[in-house]
């Protein structure tokens, strides 16, 4: 859920739009003067350690060389990269 609220009605009642970003609802803040959003408030998720090292246990050894022969060598790994980075126009 979202609301949009004006700074003067988030400045009389930031408690209650407050409680409401810690419910889940995005709460977008605009300024009235220049009709634009300017800054929102979310929940700040939390970090689940258990939930992250499950994950990454889960997908180690995924990208394995030896399911990749184009990955050899180091220099192979690194012609692969930058034809990949150029095909995709990606700089880094």
């Amino acid at each position: 859920m979202t609301v949009t609220v004006s700074v003067s009605e988030l400045r009389n009642n930031i408690s209650r739009y407050l409680e409401k970003a810690m419910q889940g609802t995005r709460v977008f803040i605009r300024d009235e003067k220049r009709g634009i959003a300017i800054a929102q408030i979310t929940k700040t998720p939390l970090f689940d350690k258990d939930a992250y090292e499950q994950s990454l246990r889960k997908v180690a050894g995924i990208l394995r060389a030896e399911n990749h022969p184009e990955w050899k060598t180091k220099k192979d790994i690194t012609n692969w990269l930058t034809k990949n980075r150029l095909t995709n126009e990606r700089k880094f």
